[in-house]
């Protein structure tokens, strides 16, 4: 009999690695069904596309933000209560600064005003960036774990999640200073020899030199996008911090627009989700400082040290809301990646398939046979009978053994 090969019906969905989903498909010995793939979790367990990885970051976060978001609860709380304490310290400890600038506009601030001014920026630059860190580490290690139940469709409690991730915390810091200081080394050796040309005087020598920083930050974003499995082999593989690296690489390797344009888009969404959220803090924060401000010697409004410190926090607290909401955001987007990535390079999905429970049987099409493929199974059934008397004593074949008899492992 020869091969029959036809144009699919339309509407028919693609066989895996087109459009995903079940349906009937022309193969080499006639209509063959494609069966959908099973999604014990977030997730089907098959290659994932843009559309499966959005899906399954709002599923993640509909049905574990109560569990996710707890574990940020902590941080939260602390930053909205250092963050205005902070906020009154730095106006008892400029109020003279401020005093002088207001009655003398022309006033000139001593040495010693000046090392406070610096002190008292940089150690709120210091205490904000300490807050930022503490919540992207705890969101990248919950995420990433709490991606390890969501695929399989496993309920977790908070208590048990904060336990998985304890152990990662300093890891994951560990691998976020190491990532940072090299790809800050890879700039640094780009921008180096211009700037050093430029300080000698020899300014056209720097102009020329100048491709060389374009092509190290270039590097150095390339080097970034491709190790965004970094977290997720860390965490889910349970790997050393320069180990992950490597094994990110490795296992990255032709997936680098993948790895920018998806966390990218998500990270789009997340930045639009976090501006709704901050728009009424910073609404509150204008009506205080309106509320608490006073009038001048001039007679014109000015605002006081109690509205200029009341804004300073609304604003402060609205970017700290903004900041712990989108922080899951990215590492559940880059485990997915991984996930992803593991299926299509490492069969990782017949693995998800036995931790859930799931056994894959034969394909049965939904409504009958194709014709092809009884005339195939006819052809089967005769050939059969014919060779039936040379089998006589020799027992039953395995072929001819009664429907849903295992014959031997299943094969993914």
């Amino acid at each position: 009999m020869s091969n029959v090969h036809q144009e699919p019906p339309p509407g028919v969905p693609g066989p895996p690695g087109a459009p995903a989903g079940p349906g009937w498909w022309p193969g080499p010995q006639g209509w063959t069904y494609v069966p959908a793939a099973p999604q014990p979790g977030v997730i089907p367990l098959r290659p994932l596309g843009l559309g499966d990885i959005l899906r399954a970051v709002v599923a993640v976060l509909r049905q574990y933000g109560k569990v996710l978001y707890r574990q940020l609860l902590g941080v939260t709380v602390g930053a909205l209560l250092v963050v205005p304490a902070y906020a009154f310290f730095a106006d008892a400890a400029l109020s003279g600064l401020i005093q002088d600038a207001q009655a003398h506009p022309d006033y000139t601030p001593t040495g010693g005003q000046v090392a406070m001014l610096i002190a008292v920026v940089g150690g709120g630059y210091l205490l904000l960036f300490g807050f930022a860190l503490a919540v992207q580490v705890i969101a990248t290690a919950t995420s990433t774990k709490l991606v390890q139940h969501a695929v399989l469709g496993r309920p977790v409690t908070a208590r048990r999640l904060a336990a998985e991730a304890r152990p990662y915390l300093w890891r994951v810091c560990g691998s976020f200073l190491l990532l940072a200081l090299g790809i800050a080394a890879v700039m640094v050796v780009g921008l180096l020899p211009a700037a050093i040309a430029g300080l000698a005087g020899a300014g056209p020598l720097s102009l020329l030199l100048l491709p060389l920083a374009a092509l190290a930050a270039g590097a150095g974003m390339y080097a970034q996008v491709r190790l965004v499995l970094q977290m997720p082999v860390l965490i889910l593989e349970d790997a050393r911090p320069t180990a992950a690296l490597r094994r990110a690489w490795q296992l990255n390797e032709g997936a680098w627009w993948r790895s920018l344009g998806i966390p990218y888009l998500v990270g789009l969404i997340g930045s639009a989700a976090s501006q709704i959220l901050m728009a009424p803090f910073f609404f509150l924060g204008f009506v205080l400082m309106f509320a608490f401000g006073g009038t001048g010697a001039d007679g014109t409004w000015e605002p006081g040290s109690a509205s200029l410190i009341g804004l300073s926090a609304c604003l402060l607290a609205g970017l700290l809301v903004a900041v712990v909401v989108g922080a899951p955001l990215a590492p559940l987007t880059h485990a997915l990646l991984y996930v992803d990535r593991r299926i299509r390079r490492e069969s990782l999905d017949v693995a998800l398939a036995q931790a859930a429970g799931l056994h894959p049987g034969p394909a049965v099409p939904p409504q009958g046979r194709a014709p092809a493929q009884e005339q195939d199974e006819e052809q089967d059934e005769e050939r059969d009978e014919e060779q039936a008397p040379a089998r006589e004593g020799h027992g039953t074949p395995a072929d001819d053994r009664p429907d849903g008899e295992a014959t031997g492992p299943v094969q993914a």
